[in-house]
């Protein structure tokens, strides 16, 4: 289920997050290029805090904080005006959605047995994928309705805060051994 729900309200703001920057926003090719290369490094300082703080505080609380913040940046982001903010929020979205592949892909794999890890992890992924592109046609649709697809991402968004309590509905695994999950 949380999976399902990040795939839903989380992938349609990273599929236009590079549009958003050219299309609204109307920074040049070059400008986008500067602002990922710059937000890729921040997010791989991201990556790495984001596993190592998870192994000393343990992952929900973690996932908790990061999902608020991909949540929270990427309506942000969607909503600023473009001036610097617009880049400050974009770079969070960008580093906290990298964070959440680091916990999620950790979570999937401690929390299954070593003898079907890989069938879980692979149902998880589609889970996913099941949940974005149900998200995609749903933002689509209140594009259609709307005509402006920063307010169609921002609406599907919102429900992706119930991710923040849905990670506690799952076994901790840090601390734990893992045979006893």
């Amino acid at each position: 289920m949380l999976l399902f729900v990040y795939g839903f309200c989380g992938y349609p703001g990273q599929f236009f997050m590079f549009k958003v920057l050219q299309e609204r926003y109307k920074y040049s090719t070059l400008e986008v290029t500067a602002i990922t290369v710059g937000g890729g490094l921040v997010s791989i300082f991201a990556y790495v805090s984001a596993g190592k703080l998870s192994d000393r505080y343990g992952r929900r609380p973690i996932l908790s904080v990061v999902y608020f913040l991909f949540f929270a940046f990427l309506i942000t982001f969607y909503n600023s005006d473009g001036g610097f903010f617009t880049v400050a929020s974009w770079v969070i979205f960008a580093a906290s959605m990298f964070g959440l592949d680091v916990l999620n892909s950790t979570l999937v794999s401690e929390i299954f047995p070593t003898k079907c890890r890989a069938t879980a992890t692979t149902i998880a992924v589609i889970v996913g994928i099941i949940g974005t592109v149900a998200g995609i046609f749903v933002e689509g649709a209140l594009y259609a309705e709307y005509r402006d697809h920063w307010k169609a991402i921002t609406i599907v968004a919102i429900p992706g805060f119930a991710c923040i309590g849905l990670v506690w509905l799952l076994p901790e695994p840090a601390f734990n051994d893992l045979s006893s999950l």
